[in-house]
């Protein structure tokens, strides 16, 4: 006969009491044939709120719902018979209703309470669950690969998958120019190792004025981070270039969507672009994304109007509503400036170094 899961609804977070010492850490407990198990799930200490200064309501109504929930769904005795020939004479067993002299670090009693202590610690043996203090410390949350370690449950998923962004597509209202501006960037792979094509250009005045295709590979070396190589081509705005590409590219600490990389010319130029945005979500639907954008040259390329140093830096604000979560329209304001002697480069030509941008565009994948 084998032994039959249990699942703790609501139990894989993570609750702690009151020396910050975390006391539920399972999600799904096992029953051995023939066995009954009751499991009392408690709080010591009130924990944090789930978002920021919530309100005088707000902290009235939580622990009435938690209060509830503790109230209906935790305490009750589950009782199960893997064996099925006492269904009909089974019963749950009825919870304690007070816990005085309790330990904290144990929260499952079994059937069985007269087994000796040292039985009850060998779950193998007894079937009765013991979940003990942990010495881990406190999970920060604020970093996206930081977790409760679920171990043994490992998938055998390898995949191929993809997925092809549409980012901005948007148009252009500048107070001396009407265009189009894009950003795309697609992949294809496996969680390890994919292939990257990324779309990026603008057209004023009915040309483009600078466009670029990037070919990368890219290699996780780390949970939500990885490496990419590869090659960038540049066109508009004078003779094409063609740079040998390293970056990385990932979600930082406090959920900041990341980018830098470093790019070297067939002609011994060097040059960096980093890029960072964040989603600020107002509602499941509503979301407003602040970008930044900058890029440096080393040598000045006299023929595209670059000059050496830092050369652009962009900002950008985009509300979206996301009738799907594969299609949203959007509007925006971008703010840019030329700097140095990209910026003289500009003035040249009769051109402004800062420019003002009203958008409108829709975002979508698939």
């Amino acid at each position: 006969m084998m032994n039959h899961p249990m699942h703790l609804h609501g139990m894989f977070s993570e609750l702690e009491n009151g020396e910050r010492q975390a006391l539920v850490r399972k999600h799904t407990i096992n029953v051995q044939p023939s066995k009954q198990i009751s499991f009392l799930v408690t709080a010591d200490a009130p924990g944090q709120w789930l978002w920021p200064n919530p309100s005088a309501k707000e902290r009235v109504m939580l622990p009435r719902v938690q209060r509830w929930l503790c109230l209906v769904a935790a305490p009750l005795a589950l009782t199960v018979d893997a064996a099925g020939a006492q269904t009909a004479g089974s019963s749950m067993q009825a919870m304690p209703q007070k816990r005085q002299g309790m330990p904290d670090q144990v929260l499952s009693q079994g059937a069985n309470m007269s087994a000796s202590p040292e039985r009850a610690a060998n779950t193998e043996e007894s079937g009765i669950n013991v979940i003990l203090k942990s010495d881990e410390p406190r999970v920060p949350m604020r970093d996206p690969k930081r977790g409760i370690t679920m171990p043994g449950n490992t998938m055998a998923d390898n995949d191929v998958y993809h997925q092809f962004l549409f980012d901005r597509f948007e148009a252009i209202r500048a107070p001396a120019a009407t265009g189009l501006a894009w950003d795309m960037h697609g992949w294809i792979g496996k969680d390890i190792n994919r292939l990257w094509l990324k779309l990026q250009g603008m057209r004023l005045f009915g040309k483009t004025e600078d466009a670029k295709v990037e070919a990368l590979w890219g290699h996780a070396f780390a949970p939500f981070w990885d490496w990419q190589t590869g090659i960038r081509r540049d066109f508009g705005g004078g003779p094409a270039r063609t740079w040998a590409a390293f970056g990385i590219q990932g979600l930082a600490p406090y959920w900041f969507d990341a980018e830098a990389t470093l790019y070297v010319s067939n002609a011994g130029r060097v040059a960096a672009r980093v890029r960072s945005t964040y989603d600020v979500r107002f509602s499941q639907r509503i979301v407003l994304t602040p970008e930044i954008e900058a890029n440096a040259y080393a040598k000045t390329d006299e023929a595209r109007e670059i000059g050496s140093g830092l050369a652009d830096l962009r900002l950008g604000l985009r509300l979206r509503y996301e009738v799907r979560r594969d299609f949203a329209p959007y509007i925006g304001v971008v703010w840019g400036k030329k700097m140095g002697k990209t910026a003289d480069f500009a003035r040249a030509a009769g051109q402004s170094a800062t420019d003002r941008q009203i958008i409108a565009g829709i975002r979508w994948w698939f």
